[in-house]
């Protein structure tokens, strides 16, 4: 009896050990932490973990850094429990060796917002962001065309100076205003930083209130805090009707106030929780072998799993974004 008792002792640790071996973790990384833009995402990471019935981490840097990211993928490959890895990279060639050596070590990666096209990585989660870029030239052009202005001198805010993200979508408007009326005049940059962007547009904006004409906005940090943030941006797009904003990212919570106050012609939003939820997904399937449905994009050159969005404009922009009259 006792030899049997020790029998099944033995197989019941073996299971729970091959149980525990076999457990999947999923590791999904933002760009920074705290960071409004990817608090969706991470919801959606752990909504993905919990539907699928597998252990998912959120991890982001302090810092929108990416030194700070590599070390974390670097981490994740030490620690060998990782299956699989979703990353948002600060920029797609400086996390291109830890992708590959993630990848080389077994582990399934794939990126979300913004990629590394020249990694190894097979699969991209997340929005086209040339055809957004080129979207939001698109809008610039109709908010224009019965202006009578000879030209539109456009301020332009980015991101990380090189992201691959932020170039795509300013290389889309460069392309859809070439020919036009239209120009980028000045382009600063806010290193994915909503103070900075907040600060150097106020800053901008009332040194040259009559030395442009629209802003456009390759990401959307300045319209995540409330509209009191910008009072000299504010001022000066109501002062002329011929004055306009077209920004990518929309924010439920605080969107809608600065279309309320007429300060915003266009923006256009990005599913964030659906790049969380859909990385996860993806990173599951790849992990047991499952069929993807993904087909290959040539402008951004991988299997691309597109996660929509939104687009609000002045005509539209209580129904988009839900808003009872």
């Amino acid at each position: 009896m006792r030899k049997l008792f020790a029998i099944l002792l033995i197989l019941t640790l073996g299971l729970g050990l091959a149980s525990a071996a076999s457990a999947e973790k999923i590791v999904v990384i933002g760009q920074q932490l705290g960071n409004v833009v990817f608090l969706p995402a991470e919801q959606g990471t752990k909504d993905a973990g919990k539907d699928l019935g597998i252990e998912t981490e959120w991890q982001s840097p302090l810092r929108a850094e990416a030194e700070l990211q590599n070390e974390i993928m670097l981490s994740l490959i030490d620690r060998g429990d990782v299956n699989g890895i979703a990353i948002s990279c600060t920029t797609g060639d400086a996390l291109k060796d830890a992708i590959d050596a993630a990848i080389d070590a077994g582990i399934q990666v794939v990126c979300y917002d913004v990629d590394s096209p020249n990694s190894k990585r097979e699969y991209y989660v997340g929005t086209e962001n040339y055809k957004v870029g080129h979207l939001a030239g698109e809008y610039m052009i109709e908010l224009y065309k019965d202006s009578g202005l000879e030209k539109v001198r456009v301020a332009q805010l980015e991101g990380i100076p090189g992201a691959n993200d932020i170039e795509a979508r300013k290389k889309g408007f460069a392309d859809a205003i070439a020919g036009t009326n239209i120009e980028v005049v000045y382009s600063l940059p806010c290193n994915d930083n909503v103070d900075e962007a907040i600060n150097g547009i106020e800053y901008y904006t009332a040194a040259n209130a009559d030395n442009i004409d629209a802003w456009y906005m390759a990401g959307g940090w300045p319209y995540s805090v409330d509209p009191s943030a910008m009072p000299e941006t504010n001022k000066w797009k109501l002062a002329d009707p011929n004055r306009k904003i077209v920004t990518i990212d929309i924010f439920t919570e605080t969107s809608p106030a600065f279309f309320a106050l007429g300060v915003l012609d266009v923006a256009i939003g990005q599913d964030f929780y659906q790049m969380g939820y859909q990385s996860v997904s993806l990173l599951h399937k790849l992990i047991n072998g499952e069929a993807v449905e993904a087909e290959y994009n040539e402008d951004i050159g991988a299997k691309f799993i597109g996660t929509g969005g939104q687009i609000a404009t002045w005509e539209n922009w209580k129904e988009v974004l839900g808003v009872k009259e």
